[in-house]
């Protein structure tokens, strides 16, 4: 009896299971392999250390219009970097990091040419994949907003 209920309600939600849904995908350009695929509503941080300045810099994505990726918002730990991306806007002290008030911008792609300096993360809620580990020193790793269906982004690497 239980195997006609499990047929049932799979056949109840594959309809839903292969609906194509906003996703932002992280992906290994030089190997072609997702390192990341994330709801869009959820969003991703790219974290990296200034190169100049030093201290911790964040970068909120989101989804954008028309399947873009948007940057939401932007913090650093260190005030001098802070300075650096504030050439023509301001900086807040929020807790023990510096935002940068950037205004909202879209991309087709962000691309980052990933490095031990930059130590280039990507925070997805309590996930850190680290970047230099998983695609490695000089590869480059571009984010952009994809049409994944849901099941995919279940899948490890099917995205």
């Amino acid at each position: 009896m239980r195997t006609p209920i499990a047929f049932v309600a799979l056949l109840a939600i594959a309809p839903v299971a292969t609906l194509p849904t906003p996703t932002i995908v992280a992906s290994d350009l030089d190997t072609g392999t997702a390192v990341l695929c994330r709801s869009a509503v959820e969003g991703v941080t790219l974290a990296y250390t200034h190169s100049m300045y030093g201290g911790e810099v964040r970068e909120e994505f989101g989804a954008g219009a028309e399947g873009r990726l948007r940057r939401l918002a932007m913090t650093t730990a260190n005030a001098a970097a802070a300075e650096y991306y504030a050439y023509d806007v301001g900086v807040e002290r929020v807790g023990g990091r510096y935002r940068v008030d950037v205004p909202p911008r879209e991309f087709a792609e962000v691309v980052v040419r990933v490095d031990r300096v930059g130590a280039h993360r990507l925070l997805a809620g309590e996930r850190v994949v680290d970047l230099v580990a998983t695609a490695g020193a000089g590869h480059r790793v571009a984010l952009e907003v994809r049409a994944v269906p849901l099941a995919a982004r279940l899948v490890p690497g099917a995205c």
